[in-house]
């Protein structure tokens, strides 16, 4: 099997929806360049161009679903947070269309709307085009059983290290999970972003940070499902309390990025011994379904202060609606475009890395950088190029200083900074990643666990900062951290080989093993 199979049927298919969605746009152009009774049919049309694009890159997807699984929860992410609200706005309620999707005019909603359609399209085509970059690890994936993974004598030690560093920074991890419990609880969910909470203790915080990286390393080594039991147990204690702080994306992307790692995990064993078939991708689908039910009882319980419940359809209908807010954040900097300052709204675009600049030890000491703290205030506002704070506060000044927000993402951070340039090459980014998600269970354990902590972040980059993912990927602290577990599981291997060593062994014995 190949990385890419192509036949005639599949052109066809591609032919005609891909081709589809290019005529409707051309058409939806036209149509907005033809004067003002036109425009709502306009809209109307790239609204259709982009039902068409979403069929055609999901159809094309399911022609080998697991290698492309990871593409496939970018795209129902990216379907959901930025096209969730579009999509019941048009089918339910267009005559109060600009209303809904906070759009000035239909031509504001135009641009939104065609922005939107287009950074998938660069996405889409950037995963396809790059294709040829990673052939060979891809064609790694379909060698018969586990050809794919590459086992050496560190590895189990590795396992061991990393699940002790989970265990012990676990205790730190939890309290500190606790205590914004706590404050959330006695508080109030809008008050965390507006005020400080009491501080850690720097000892229990800097501990606590090892968690996230032990559990990543941990499957970075890919251990048997018996070995996975109490890591596993610990983690999920976490994704569940991580939901009473208010904040659902961390359930969801960490739940997300587990799915992830386990179909592409599934995807190398044999066919006859899968577990994903049909039968549990049903289970699957029904699964979703309840979660997201959940979620937003959670998300009801959080805004009225009491467990509230509603049906099903309904649940689900507005959790799509609620969820596909971040449309707003597009359509919002489409409104505002004249009161930006475009000399330099770049710098939004490269806000954490400005964030990491000043709150680095290292960094701030050395030029005199003053640390960055995030507060929802008025002398916040007026230094930040956090995009999130600028767009609410220039938007809904009130509703920002009592804690609510539009958030950010990628899509119009890129498109403030470089406008649809700048659109092209950050999504480019982002379809390069999705095709190295492919075959990252190819990669040797200390590229496997960075790359994991990359997908949490890649899957919500349709809600987030367009780089927030480097230094969570290329965070200081769990770069060390890769390392100790590296030299500590180096030495002792070498240690336990040395006591080990008995007169008439031969050294290759040794280094494969036998003598450990």
């Amino acid at each position: 099997m190949t990385a890419d199979r192509l036949n005639s049927r599949n052109l066809l298919r591609n032919a005609v929806l891909f081709g589809a969605a290019i005529i409707l746009l051309i058409a939806a152009n036209i149509a907005m360049s033809c004067g003002a009774f036109y425009e709502s049919r306009a809209v109307y049309l790239l609204f259709a161009a982009n039902a068409a694009l979403n069929l055609a890159i999901l159809f094309d997807i399911c022609t080998d679903i697991r290698r492309n699984f990871p593409l496939l929860v970018f795209v129902l992410s990216y379907d959901l947070l930025l096209l969730g609200r579009v999509y019941a706005a048009f089918l339910t309620d267009f005559d109060n269309i600009l209303y809904d999707l906070q759009a000035d005019s239909f031509e504001n909603l135009f641009q939104s709307l065609q922005i939107v359609t287009l950074s998938l399209l660069f996405v889409y085509a950037a995963y396809r085009l790059s294709a040829p970059l990673f052939f060979r690890r891809e064609k790694e994936v379909y060698k018969k059983g586990t050809g794919a993974v590459r086992s050496n004598q560190l590895l189990p030690v590795i396992r061991q290290l990393s699940e002790i560093a989970l265990l012990i920074s676990s205790v730190a991890f939890f309290y500190v999970l606790f205590h914004s419990v706590l404050y959330v609880v006695r508080h109030g969910y809008l008050t965390s972003y507006t005020q400080q909470a009491d501080s850690i203790p720097s000892a229990v915080s800097r501990l606590s940070m090892f968690f996230i990286p032990s559990f990543a390393v941990f499957l970075a080594t890919l251990p048997s499902r018996k070995q996975m039991r109490l890591p596993m147990l610990i983690y999920g204690v976490y994704m569940v309390l991580s939901l009473f702080t208010g904040r659902r994306n961390t359930f969801v992307c960490e739940a997300l990025m587990l799915l992830i790692y386990f179909i592409l995990r599934d995807g190398l064993r044999a066919k006859e011994k899968r577990v994903v078939k049909g039968k549990t991708v049903a289970w699957g689908i029904l699964a979703a379904v309840v979660l997201g039910y959940a979620l937003e009882v959670v998300a009801e319980t959080r805004s009225s202060g009491h467990l509230h419940f509603r049906s099903l359809p309904s649940a689900i209908y507005t959790f799509i609606y609620s969820q596909g807010a971040t449309f707003r954040v597009i359509s919002e900097t489409v409104n505002c475009w004249d009161r930006f300052d475009h000399n330099s709204t770049y710098l939004y675009l490269f806000y954490p890395f400005e964030l990491f600049a000043h709150n680095n030890t290292f960094l701030h000491a050395a030029f005199g950088f003053t640390p960055i703290v995030e507060t929802q205030s008025m002398p916040f506002v007026m230094t930040t190029h956090n995009y999130a704070h600028v767009l609410t506060f220039m938007v809904a000044p009130d509703r920002y200083l009592s804690g609510g927000g539009f958030g950010t993402s990628y899509v119009a951070e890129a498109y403030v900074a470089y406008g649809m340039g700048g659109v092209a090459a950050v999504s480019a980014i982002v379809g390069v990643a999705f095709r190295f998600f492919s075959s990252m269970l190819t990669r040797p354990w200390y590229i496997l666990a960075p790359t994991l902590l990359a997908v949490k972040d890649f899957v919500f980059i349709p809600r987030n900062f367009a780089f927030s993912w480097v230094f969570d990927v290329f965070n200081l602290t769990y770069l060390c951290f890769f390392l100790v577990i590296y030299f500590l599981a180096l030495v002792i291997v070498s240690f336990g080989a040395h006591l080990r060593k008995v007169p008439g062994f031969r050294e290759e014995h040794l280094q494969s093993g036998a003598g450990t």
